[in-house]
């Protein structure tokens, strides 16, 4: 857990750890998912899908990675 994320789970409650584990991001070439609490971000009280520019750490596509709440 880096700082930021320790700060706001002590400002907000254990529910923001829970929360952003609750959203991955997901290739589109190998469908691996990453949590975004495990990479060091922090998702709450968000409710759309995005899609951003980046490389997978499993199959090294670099494209279009979406971040979506598996529920």
């Amino acid at each position: 857990m880096n700082r930021t994320q320790r700060f706001v789970t002590w400002l907000f409650g254990p529910g923001v750890e829970r929360e952003s584990r609750e959203w991955a991001y997901e290739c589109s070439q190998c469908s691996h998912r990453e949590s975004v609490w495990d990479t060091g971000g922090i998702r709450y009280k968000a409710n759309a899908e995005k899609s951003y520019f980046g490389r997978c750490p499993a199959c090294g596509h670099v494209g279009k990675r979406w971040l979506r709440r598996s529920l």
